[in-house]
Order: C-alpha cells, then structure tokens, then sequence
C-alpha cells in the first residue's frame, strides 16, 4: 500500500537522482537489490503444497522484506529530496560514496536524513516498485511485461467551488455573487467542513508538488492530472522490446498540451498496437463519467517503430452494438511518421470513419494559426483577467453603476450574437484598466508573452489598449460533442473578459484581416476539423495548430470572406468605426438574408481549404450526432457550385 507516483518506480530512477551530483556512480539492481537474491532464489523452491511449506515461505519473504530495508528507506530518501531541499545535501554528500557501502547500510532506516524523508512524505507514503517486486527488476529483462490499468481521472488541486458544491445543492447553476455570499454564510457556520477544506488542500498541494517535480515530463504545463502520472510510470515500468501496456484512459492525453512529452516519447520509442475511442453517451461505459467524456481503450508495446508502422484507430463509438460492429473490421491506419507533423504537440484527431481522413488530410494542407509569416497577419490568444486572481480588480453585483463595463465570460457571447446579456461581473474602468496595463508592461519584457511583440511605443500608449477597440475572442470550455465548438465572436468595445473566453491580440493586421480569421474561425468547415481535437476544452496548443488557408489578398475568396464576416459581425453602431475600416455596413440583419450569409461563407471556407462537394457534405453527414443539416447543406453546397463556376 501506498502512492506509487510518490515512490521510485525503476532502479533506473534511482540512479537518475544519483547522477545530478555523482556522475562517476552507477548503481546497478545487484547493488540495490542484490540482497534479496537468496531469499528470491529460496521462495522458488518452495510449492506450498503444505502448511508447513506456506509458513517458511512467509518467513523467506518477511526476510527478503527486512533484507530490503535500507534499499527502502534509501529510496525514500531520495523520493523526499524532489520536496525536500534539505535532503538534496545528504545526497549529494554521502549516498553515492557512504551509505551504499554494505557495512554503512544498516545505520540508513531510522537516521536523520530518514526521518526528514518520512515526515515529508508523511501525508503521501510511497510505494516503490523494486521493493515489492524484487524479482521482476533482478531478472535480466528488467520491468513488467505486461502491465493493465484505470488510473483516476482526477486533476490534482481542489478548488473551493467544488468542494462548497458537495455540501449546498445547486450552488454549481448559482451565477457568481450569490455562490461568494453563499461561501461566506458555510464558513461562518461550519468550521468543521473550513478545516476539512484545508486538510484536503494541504494534501492536494502535496500531491501536486509530487507530479510537478517527479520523472512527469510536461506536467508543469496545465492543471497536474493524475493519469498523466500514472501513463509515464506504467510506460517506465514495462520492459523494452516485450513490455506492453493496456489502459483506459480520458481520449484528453492524447490531445492536450501537457501530455505532449509522452506522446512524442510513445510514438518515437514505441509501437500503439489498438486505440479504441468511446463517447460515454448515456453513460454506457462509466456511470460516474460525464456522457460527453471520450474514453480510449489504449494498448502500447515498447518497440521503437520504424517507417511502415502505423498508428490504428478505431470509433468513436456511442454505444455498445456500435462498439461489437465496429471493433469487427478494421482500424482506419495512419504512417506514424505523418502523425507527428499534424500539430506540434502531436495530438491525435478523432475520426468518424475512413472517408474523413482525406477530408481531415485536406484541410490539413493549410498552415497553422500560428504561424510567423513576417509579411502577413500574426495573431495570438491572451487571457486577459483571472477568474481567480483577478477577482479583487471586478464588482460581483447585479446593480452596476452606469459607467461600469461589463466583464464577459464565455457564455456573454456566441456564434454572430457578440452580447448574450449574460455576464460574469462588472468593472470600473479606471480600476481594471490600471491593472490590464501594468500587465501588458510586464508581458512586453517576457518573451513568453503575446505582449512581448508589440514595440514598447505601442505598449506605454494607453490609447491602444485592445478594450476600447471591437476583437475577437472565444469560448475555451467547450466539446467536440457540442452543437458548435470553436464559439468565437467580435466583442464591443469598452468589455473586458475573464479567462473562460481568451481574446487575439495581433502584433501584425488590420481589421480586414481580423474580419477574415474571424469569418474561417465561424465556418463549419474549421469547426468540423477542431472538433477532431478538442475535449473539454479550446486550449491555446489546439487552437495555435487550427488551419487557416492564407490567400492572398486579391483572391475573390479571401475577399468574399472579409465582406460577409464583417457585414456579421457588424450588428450595431458600436461597430461602425470597425465596419468603416473593413468596408461594410453595420447594423441588423434579416434573418433569411442573415442565414444566406452564414451558408454562402461554409462554402467559400470550403473552396479555401480545397475541398471537393462530396468532401463538404461528410463534414455536414458527421458534424453532429442527430443534427437535422440536410436543408443548410443543400443551401451551402448551392453557394459552392455557385463559386466553383467563377473561381
């Protein structure tokens, strides 16, 4: 029993931390395991045919156990210095060239540098690997050979809001004011649940220090999740060549930024034998997972792959006659060597089926978002106020005074409709906008910043500021099984935004160029493609990889785009200013006419990315589970026909 994230998987680990200080130290298994050999080689012999057999076998095994201790509590020294700083010292000074020798190790369990370990670790005790299962890291092929598992799906941090959410029922739909005034009312009469808040933080705290400092490449990047922990030690854990490993995992770490080390560590250095993804539609694989969660069924062998493997993947299945038909014929199969130039985190799309490779390999031809082309528009995703840190510099009030500016979130805006009415708080100008100011100074000296390629000429010029200007932002918590995914929108001016809705700051372009990434941004076309990717969130690696097509200006389709995006986007005089520059009108739209617009720009997004009629209609046919498309279709593959005369 224990936590074996904590603990030291492999000997290797082990001397992984050596190696920082002792270069010339190589400790092997027989160093640190050898002195359960005997007892090893002893329990073989035993059968347990009787009683008597059994009993010895339990004291051979207590003895290999006692045999072991100061190998244990070595590693938990070591398991302690990633927390501890004042362990490192000891490390440094004296494992490689003192306790490892066999007369020094008896004093090592219970010494001073052991202790410190134990009470650091004394909320998480580890579970090293090599202690408990001697014989499978003394034997010459060293690790597991197979290896299956659930690891929790649990992000290591524990938010306030949740916690309160398990006591007051319903607190979750409470808009933001009344869930602080409910907070404050539970902690006034329930001391008991505050110190159970803060036993639970102080652990989670730990467990996060864990992930972030342990052998977890990128667990630093995002929200620490445990399964990330687990996928890198089962990967540790099996042998090279043989080892396979077989695991039920969110469809996320194959998508998300923080995942990114262990995909490119897998597909360089190993060989994916099946990924099978599930939608948890009517909860039909997990009662207590959301039905909109995406669930892999994964198995991996540790064989470096070479130019003809290929990656199989199979559903996403809704259910589970789906599931028996599909899993029946084969997997749609990509060259591994292609799967790592898609993004550059290497996520993996979800398809629906063989057909939407081509489309998804065709829309794929276009450059990334992000791309630095020094002589064309350059736009970069900002998260402009926090939720959290931020909330001192916003007003949690339903009765706002009339020069305050409204602070969205993302449900404040949607698809062509930049004002829902819903918002998050309220803002003094004067106030928040000293704070967003002090920010961007701060962004323009950090090369990490979107801020830091903007001249400090622009950047000290508070008249510049993005707020008093119209500018795209989007919806970050979203999912692929939404009716739309990316929700993106032209902001009024004088708005600032919370973190659930990322604005573009642009270092390079003008408003013809915002009124065209918008108009791709709002197609269905790029929707169909982000919906590969994304799972519960639009996180700023998956969006930064979006294909944008990047015609030149005088393309009739580039043009058609500005115009009908503009003329959308444009829905009042906030907007007249912005409509001038773009060269449109503003102001509302008929409905039909409004409609006709949206459905001519599907098929000039189309035409952009290259793509066929037969092409267009999959991505209507398997855009949505149960969406009624056929008239929409019919209307967009009209647009289509229409333009493929004229271009």
């Amino acid at each position: 029993r224990g936590n074996s994230l904590v603990g030291i998987a492999t000997i290797e680990e082990a001397v992984d931390i050596f190696a920082k200080d002792n270069p010339l130290f190589a400790a092997a298994a027989d160093t640190l395991l050898g002195d359960a050999k005997e007892h090893l080689n002893k329990l073989a012999r035993y059968s347990d045919a009787d009683a008597a057999q059994i009993s010895e076998a339990r004291q051979t095994h207590e003895a290999m156990r006692k045999s072991l201790n100061w190998t244990e509590a070595l590693f938990d020294i070591l398991a302690g210095s990633r927390l501890e700083p004042q362990l490192q010292k000891p490390i440094n000074e004296g494992v490689a060239t003192h306790w490892i020798k066999e007369e020094e190790r008896h004093k090592l369990p219970d010494s001073a540098p052991h202790r410190v370990a134990l009470e650091t670790l004394q909320a998480t005790p580890p579970f090293h690997f090599p202690i408990q299962f001697p014989q499978v890291f003394l034997r010459q092929r060293a690790g597991f050979d197979v290896i299956l598992g659930n690891p929790p799906w649990e992000e290591a941090m524990l938010e306030e809001d949740r916690f309160w959410t398990r006591y007051v029922p319903g607190m979750h739909s409470m808009r933001q004011h009344e869930q602080e005034n409910v907070k404050a009312e539970w902690r006034a009469v329930r001391p008991d649940l505050v110190a159970e808040y803060e036993k639970e933080l102080s652990q989670s705290d730990l467990l996060r220090r864990v992930l972030v400092s342990g052998p977890f490449p990128g667990m630093g990047t995002g929200d620490p999740d445990l399964y990330k922990g687990f996928v890198w030690r089962f990967w540790s854990l099996i042998n090279e060549r043989v080892g396979r490993m077989g695991v039920v995992l969110p469809r996320s770490v194959f998508a998300t930024k923080g995942a990114a080390d262990f995909r490119k560590e897998i597909f360089t250095r190993g060989t994916v034998e099946d990924m099978t993804n599930l939608v948890n539609n009517t909860q039909w694989v997990f009662e207590e997972v959301h039905p909109q969660y995406t669930v892999t069924l994964f198995s991996l062998r540790k064989l470096k792959p070479d130019s003809a493997t290929m990656l199989p993947m199979r559903g996403p299945y809704a259910n589970l006659c789906a599931f028996k038909i599909g899993t029946q014929s084969g997997s749609i199969q990509f060259p591994i060597g292609d799967v790592n130039t898609w993004t550059n985190t290497v996520a993996l799309p979800l398809l629906p089926d063989d057909f939407a490779a081509g489309t998804f390999a065709q829309i794929r031809k276009s450059p990334n978002l992000d791309i630095d082309a020094q002589r064309g528009w350059r736009a970069r995703p900002y998260r402009e106020l926090d939720a959290t840190n931020d909330k001192k510099y916003m007003e949690m009030t339903k009765e706002p005074k009339e020069d305050w500016w409204p602070v969205y979130k993302g449900a404040s805006f949607d698809i062509w409709t930049p004002d829902t009415g819903v918002f998050y708080a309220w803002a003094q100008p004067d106030k928040v906008l000293k704070r967003l100011y002090s920010k961007r100074r701060r962004g323009n000296r950090n090369r990490r910043s979107a801020f830091s390629e903007f001249s400090s000429e622009w950047t000290s010029d508070k008249s510049t500021y993005p707020a008093f200007y119209p500018r795209i932002a989007f919806r970050n918590t979203t999912r692929a099984t939404d009716t739309r995914t990316v929700r993106a929108a032209l902001l009024p001016p004088r708005v600032v935004i919370q973190n659930s809705a990322p604005t573009l700051l642009w270092p390079r372009g003008d408003e013809k160029d915002k009124a065209y990434l918008l108009g791709i941004l709002c197609s269905i076309p790029l929707d169909w493609y982000s919906r590969r990717f994304v799972e519960l969130a639009l996180n700023f690696h998956i969006l930064n990889s979006l294909p944008i097509p990047r015609p030149a200006r005088d393309n009739p389709l580039w043009q058609r785009v500005v115009a009908l995006s503009g003329r959308l986007a444009a829905v009042d005089e906030r907007y007249a200013d912005w409509a001038a520059a773009v060269g449109v009108d503003y102001g509302p739209l008929n409905p039909v006419t409004k409609d006709d617009m949206i459905f001519e720009l599907d098929a000039v997004v189309a035409h952009l990315y290259g793509l066929s009629a037969e092409q267009l209609s999959h991505i209507f046919a398997t855009f949505h589970v149960g969406w009624d498309y056929h008239e929409r279709l019919r209307a967009v593959l009209e647009h289509f026909k229409a333009w493929e005369a004229r271009i």
